[in-house]
Order: C-alpha cells, then structure tokens, then sequence
C-alpha cells in the first residue's frame, strides 16, 4: 500500500501507488458485473452481433393443431406463421482516464483510486441506463418487432387472423392490479391463439414500490377484504431498480428463457480495456480506456406485463 502523511498525500513514489492503483483496477475489473445497484442483466438475453447494423428475425414455432386425417389420404402440411423483424442499430462506446506523477505527488492517493474505479463502474451504470430504457420507455416508444409500444392492449399475431394480445395493465400498482397482471401472463396467447405457457416469476419495481411490492409478495392475507381471505399466487421474487424512471409503473416478468425472453443485449464488442498511457509523456503514470459496442432492444413483450400505475 503506498505511503501517507497526516493530510492523506502520498509520500513515497509515484510506483509504488501506480502498482496499487492497478490492483485496484484488476479488484474492480472482476467483479464489475457484481457493482451494487445492478439488478437488471439477468432479464436480458445476451445475443452476439456481427455488425453496427443488426436485424433480427424469428419464425415461429407454433403450428396449427392436427387434423383427422386416414393413411389413404393426402398428408395436410402446415407451416408456422413467418414471424415479424427487427432492425437495430449498435453503438460503440469508449471511456479513459488518465493519472499524472503530479496528481498523486500533491493529491490524496483516494482521488486518483476513484478515478479508477469510475472507469470500471461507467460501462456498468451506461449498460444499465440501457437496460432500463427498454421498461422506461416500454408504454411509448421503445416498439416490439410488431410495431406497437412494448407494453400495448392490441399487439397482432404472427397469424394476423388469430386477433391480438395484451401485456398491458391499467391502474395503480396494488394486490388487485398485480392479480390483473398475473392473469394477462398466465393467459398470454401464442401465433396461432393457442395458450402459450408463461409462469410469473419475478416482480420488478422502483424503490418507490418496494414495500406495496413486498406487501403484496409476502402477504398471508389478501387485503381489503372482510373476510381477510389467505393470499394465494403471490410468491415471486422482487427485483428493485434505481435505474427505472417511473414512481408508479411495475413490471411482472415471466420465466420464458432463450430468444423467448423477448428483451435483449445485442453486442459486437464486449467490453475491453486497454493500457494508454503515451510513452513520451513521462507525466501520465497510468491510463486506461474502456470499449464496447452495443445495443438493448425488444423484440416481444410476451414474457412480460406492465401497469403504468
């Protein structure tokens, strides 16, 4: 650890806080993905981009139900409904920062630690501002690969004879709405209306719903109620984000996994650092930069219900 005198400066060299600066950095580094406050990641799927300019496409996979039909006749083949696309475009993104011998001669050694630390914890924060712009702006205009807001009353079908669906929920956000939510989910409709299966799993909310959200969630009892009748269908886990804009605006998400969590980070450059510093600048001690290119997007909102409260 390097050295300090009663006002926190350094005494010794330079080298010696250069080495722990970088072990500062290599601490950070690895567990960047693990930085409080990070709670929305583990609802996207990951998915790998060849170029700034994406398109993703699905065909489903849902087929018209079997038909009588004998061994004498002709074989009636079905086909899936070609599904809707989506074309996205990817940023790159870069951050550095650079320490002079001069900063850490005549500052406190923590100024120059925070500098470090800010340059893991930036890619972070950017990825989950992204994150939560898909839930922020999901009742306007963050649109699902069918054109419509990702949280609408009258998203189409595939097969655009089997009517709509709906993942949007009105009201504010208490134990009847959630039940109301649960419902959408637990009856969300596949490309030809047949029931598609979607199980509720995991509440998310802002801080300003945490205890409505934990009230309804851990309740034995429903509220309200004469009879104080037992709660029932309300143990899901409850994701709280800082990063979500809204006061009143909840989300219940599905257990859908893969491409069928409908949400995702599509990325052509993981984030990488590199050392910068310039060799005839013998003043910059340390330098890095982060970079990455990506981008979040919706494609569906089958996995997910919301109510603007």
């Amino acid at each position: 650890m390097p050295q300090f005198n009663r006002t926190g400066t350094i005494q010794r060299g330079a080298g010696v806080a250069v080495d722990q600066l970088d072990r500062d950095f290599d601490t950070m580094d690895v567990i960047a993905e693990e930085l409080s406050g990070l709670e929305l990641a583990g609802l996207f799927e990951v998915i790998s981009a060849e170029s700034a300019a994406f398109k993703m496409g699905k065909v489903t996979t849902a087929l018209p139900l079997p038909t009588k039909n004998l061994d004498t006749e002709g074989i009636p083949y079905t086909e899936s409904a070609p599904g809707f696309s989506k074309e996205v475009d990817l940023y790159q993104y870069r951050q550095g920062t650079r320490i002079t011998d001069t900063l850490l001669q005549t500052e406190r050694y923590g100024l120059a630690k925070s500098m470090v630390q800010g340059l893991v914890r930036g890619p972070q924060w950017k990825k989950e501002f992204q994150r939560a712009g898909i839930f922020n702006n999901g009742f306007a205009s963050e649109l699902g690969a069918d054109g419509q807001a990702l949280f609408a009353n009258a998203h189409p079908h595939e097969n655009i004879d089997r009517g709509t669906w709906d993942n949007l929920e009105t009201g504010t956000f208490d134990y009847d709405t959630y039940h109301a939510m649960r419902l959408l989910l637990r009856t969300m409709t596949n490309s030809q209306g047949y029931p598609d299966i979607v199980m509720p799993t995991t509440l998310l909310v802002p801080p300003a719903l945490e205890k409505v959200a934990k009230e309804i969630t851990e309740a034995d009892r429903e509220p309200d109620s004469a009879l104080n009748k037992k709660a029932v269908l309300n143990k899901f886990s409850i994701v709280v984000s800082n990063f979500l804009s809204s006061s009143t605006a909840a989300y219940l998400i599905g257990d859908k996994m893969g491409d069928e969590r409908g949400i995702f980070e599509a990325e052509a450059i993981s984030l990488n650092t590199k050392d910068t510093k310039p060799s005839d600048n013998p003043d910059i001690v340390w330098a890095k930069r982060t970079k990455f290119m990506n981008a979040m997007f919706a494609y569906s909102g089958k996995n997910i219900v919301a109510t603007a409260g």
